[in-house]
C-alpha cells in the first residue's frame, strides 16, 4: 500500500483541442495514442492507486476499450466532462473512490510525465496538503501593461506550472465548495487553492513534461520517447 493510502489520478481529456486541429489525446506518439502514454505513467506510479479519465461523452467507449487492450489495472472509471476544465476535474473527483485521501489532477495531453515525478509530487502533497509539478523557468519573463514592458521578473522567483497537481481530499472538497460555478476565473486547480490562502508546494520535475498543444509538439514527444526507449 502506498504511503498515506496513495492518490486517485483524474486524467482530464475533455478539451476541444482547437489549437491542435483534432483531438490531441488521440494523436499517435511512437505508435500509441497520447492518452495511452499518460495512463501508462500513472499505471507505473507507485503512489497511484486508481485513475479516472474525464472525456467527451462520445469518447467514453473508446477509452474504456483501452483498459482491456493495454491491461490498465488502475483505470477505475471513465466519465463525461463538464463545460470547463475545472468542472471536468470535479466530475472526475466525484467518480474517484471515497477512501482515497489525495486527488491528483493531470492533463491527458502531458504524456511525458515520468512515474517517479508523479510520486515525488505525491510525497510533497502528503506533507503539505497541496503540491504541483513545476518546470524551471528558462525564459526571461516580462510584466507587460498596455503592450509595453513594465518590468522584468526574476527567473529565480518564477516557475512554469504543470501537472499533476495533487491535493488532500479535504482541500479539494473545500475548493469545490468555494468555487463551483465560478471555475472560469481560474486557469488551473492550484490557483483555487492559492485563492483560499493555502500554501502549494512547487516540485521541480523533469523539463520533458511538456503539454501537447500543437502538431509540432508531437515531433518533440516522439524524439523524447525514442531517446527514453
Amino acid at each position: 500500500m502506498p504511503e498515506n493510502g496513495g492518490i486517485a489520478a483524474v486524467i482530464v481529456a475533455a478539451g476541444s483541442s482547437e489549437r491542435f486541429g483534432k483531438d490531441k489525446t488521440e494523436a499517435l506518439i511512437c505508435g500509441m495514442q497520447c492518452i495511452v502514454h499518460t495512463l501508462f505513467a500513472f499505471e507505473k506510479s507507485e503512489q497511484t492507486v486508481q485513475t479516472v479519465v474525464v472525456t467527451k461523452k462520445e469518447k467514453i467507449g473508446s477509452i474504456l476499450s483501452l483498459k482491456e487492450q493495454y491491461g490498465f489495472k488502475k483505470l477505475a472509471a471513465v466519465v463525461e466532462g463538464g463545460s470547463s476544465r475545472q468542472e471536468s476535474a470535479a466530475k472526475g473527483f466525484a467518480a474517484a473512490g471515497p477512501s482515497v485521501k489525495y486527488i491528483a489532477v493531470h492533463d491527458a495531453a502531458r504524456p511525458l510525465i515520468k512515474p517517479e515525478d508523479i510520486d515525488r509530487v505525491a510525497l510533497e502533497a502528503y506533507k503539505y496538503g497541496a503540491a504541483i509539478a513545476a518546470l524551471r523557468q528558462v525564459n526571461t519573463v516580462k510584466l507587460v501593461e498596455d503592450g509595453f514592458v513594465k518590468t522584468t521578473v526574476s527567473r529565480d522567483r518564477t516557475v512554469s506550472a504543470a501537472t499533476p497537481q495533487i491535493f488532500s481530499r479535504e482541500i479539494y472538497e473545500r475548493m469545490m465548495r468555494e468555487f463551483y460555478g465560478g471555475f472560469s476565473a481560474f486557469t488551473d486547480d492550484s490557483s483555487m487553492a492559492e485563492k483560499l490562502g493555502i500554501k502549494v508546494k512547487a516540485v521541480i520535475c523533469d523539463d520533458t513534461n511538456i503539454k501537447i498543444t500543437s502538431p509540432s509538439d508531437i515531433l518533440i514527444a516522439n524524439a523524447i520517447f525514442a531517446e527514453r526507449m
